[in-house]
C-alpha cells in the first residue's frame, strides 16, 4: 500500500469511531425497531405504520415497502451479518409478492388492506422499482440468484420496468406533466440498473450509464448551477410550475447513486462532477442557521412559489423549509461519499455538521428511530416512525451504506478520485 493521504491521516481516528457509532445506531436502535414489529404474522408481509412509540397506528399495507423492507432486511443480512431473522424478513417479503400485491402483468398494486384485499389497485413505477431492487438483493441473501425460474421472473420484471419508464402514457398515470421528465423516475431507473449487477453483471451498464448521465448534465444544469427535479424532454430547464422546483433530498440521492455508478463503470468524472454538484445543493438548501437541510426551494428565490410550497406526506403535510427524515439520511450518505471518495475537506465538514444534526435533532433517543418530520429550528413536527411513505429504508439504508463506505475507505478498497 502507497503513502497515506493527509486527509486519511487527519480523520483515521474520526471515522473509526463514527463507524462504530453507525454501526451502533443500527444494530442497537433503528433496526430493532422495525424487526420486532415488521412482519404481520397473521396475514403475512409488512405492517408499517407506527406512532412514536412503536403502537401500531393503521393496517394498511403500502406497496412501496414491499420491496424496500425486502431490500432493507436482504441488504442487512447480504452486508453486515448472516442473521437468520433478516433473511426470513426479507423473505416475508418475497413471498407477498405471489399475493394480489402483484398484478399480473409484471406491476403491483400501490395499496393493500392487512388482510390481503387491494385497497389501491393504482401502479405506481417507484412500486415496482423497489420491488425489482428488493427482489434482487433477496436473490443475493437467499442463494437463489442462480436459480434459473428465479432469473428469468426478474428478468421480465427489470424488462417491463424499463419499457415502462419510456411510455408516455405510464408517465402521465404517474403524474409527469406533459412534454417534460421527471427527476425521480431517471435516477430510480439508475438505481435498479446498476443493483442488477449482482444478478446479471453488466447486462443493463447501458441504462445505468445514461442515467447517470442524465442526472449530471441534463437535470443538473450548469448555467444556473442548479440541480432540476424536472425539465423540459430536451433537457431544457422551464421556469414556471414544477419546473422551478429544486429538490434537495432526490438530487442527493441521485448523487451517490451516481458516485457508485463511477466506480462500477470505471468513470472518476461521474464521482468528480456529482462532487461539484452537490456543492450547488449546499449553497442552495442547507440551512445555515438550524441545520440539515431544506425539503425543497425555488430556484431563485428560495421559497417556493405556490403551489410548491407545501408536499403532502399521507396525511402529514410539509412545509418548503420543514426538516425531511428521508432527506437528511440521503443528505447524511452523500456527504460522506463525496468527502471519502474525493477526499474534500468542504463536504466532510458539512458530513460531520450533518453527523451532529442528526444525533441532537432527527434521533428519538426516548423511543427509538428518527422523527418523520422537524419543523426548520429542529422541533418534532411529526413524531411518528411509519406511515405509508416512511418505514425500514432510507434511515437503515444510510446507516449501512455509511459503514460499508468507512470500512472501505479505511482499508483502502474506496477508489479516491482526485480533479486534475
Amino acid at each position: 500500500m502507497g503513502e497515506k493521504s493527509m486527509f486519511y491521516k487527519t480523520h483515521r481516528d474520526e471515522l473509526q469511531r463514527l463507524e462504530k457509532g453507525f454501526e451502533r445506531q443500527l444494530l442497537e436502535d433503528v433496526v430493532p425497531f422495525w424487526s420486532e414489529r415488521l412482519e404481520d404474522q397473521e396475514y403475512g408481509g409488512y405492517l408499517t405504520c407506527f406512532d412514536r412509540q412503536g403502537r401500531l397506528s393503521s393496517d394498511i399495507k403500502p406497496g412501496w415497502f414491499v420491496g424496500r423492507s425486502m431490500y432493507c432486511f436482504a441488504l442487512l443480512y447480504n452486508t453486515i451479518e448472516k442473521r437468520p431473522e433478516w433473511l426470513h424478513l426479507a423473505q416475508v417479503g418475497r413471498d407477498y409478492m405471489d399475493t394480489a400485491f402483484a398484478r399480473g402483468d409484471g406491476r403491483f398494486n400501490q395499496m393493500m388492506s392487512r388482510d390481503g384485499r387491494v385497497i389501491n389497485g393504482f401502479t405506481s413505477l417507484f412500486t415496482d422499482h423497489f420491488a425489482v431492487k428488493g427482489f434482487y438483493e433477496y436473490l443475493t441473501a437467499s442463494g437463489l440468484k442462480d436459480d434459473i425460474a428465479q432469473r428469468e421472473y426478474a428478468r421480465a420484471l427489470t424488462e417491463k420496468l424499463l419499457r415502462d419508464v419510456e411510455d408516455p402514457t405510464v408517465l402521465q398515470l404517474e403524474g409527469v406533466p406533459r412534454g417534460m421528465k421527471k427527476h425521480a423516475i431517471n435516477f430510480m431507473t439508475l438505481i435498479v440498473a446498476l443493483e442488477s449487477r449482482q444478478i446479471f453483471e453488466n447486462d443493463f451498464k447501458m441504462v445505468w450509464e445514461e442515467c447517470t448521465r442524465q442526472s449530471l448534465y441534463v437535470f443538473a444544469n450548469d448555467e444556473m448551477q442548479a440541480p432540476f427535479e424536472y425539465v423540459r424532454i430536451d433537457g431544457t430547464p422551464q421556469m414556471e410550475g414544477e419546473g422551478r422546483l429544486v429538490d434537495p433530498g432526490h438530487t442527493m440521492e441521485s448523487l451517490w447513486f451516481s458516485m457508485h455508478a463511477g466506480e462500477a463503470s470505471q468513470k472518476p468524472e461521474y464521482i468528480l462532477r456529482a462532487s461539484t454538484i452537490l456543492d450547488w445543493v449546499l449553497e442552495r438548501t442547507y440551512d445555515r442557521e438550524f441545520g440539515g437541510f431544506y425539503q425543497h426551494v425555488d430556484v431563485d428565490t428560495t421559497v417556493p412559489q405556490k403551489p410548491w410550497m407545501e408536499t403532502q406526506y399521507d396525511c402529514y403535510t410539509a412545509s418548503w423549509d420543514d426538516k425531511i427524515w428521508w432527506i437528511q439520511a440521503e443528505g447524511l450518505y452523500a456527504l460522506a461519499a463525496s468527502a471519502l471518495y474525493t477526499e474534500n475537506e468542504r463536504h466532510w465538514r458539512y458530513f460531520i455538521q450533518m453527523v451532529d444534526y442528526v444525533e441532537n435533532a432527527m434521533r428519538d433517543h426516548v423511543w427509538g428511530e428518527w422523527y418523520a418530520i422537524l419543523n426548520r429550528d429542529g422541533s418534532p413536527k411529526v413524531d411518528c416512525k411509519g406511515f405509508a411513505l416512511k418505514g425500514p429504508y432510507h434511515v437503515p439504508r444510510a446507516l449501512v451504506n455509511l459503514c460499508v463506505l468507512v470500512r472501505r475507505y479505511l482499508e483502502g478498497s474506496l477508489p479516491v478520485v482526485r480533479s486534475q
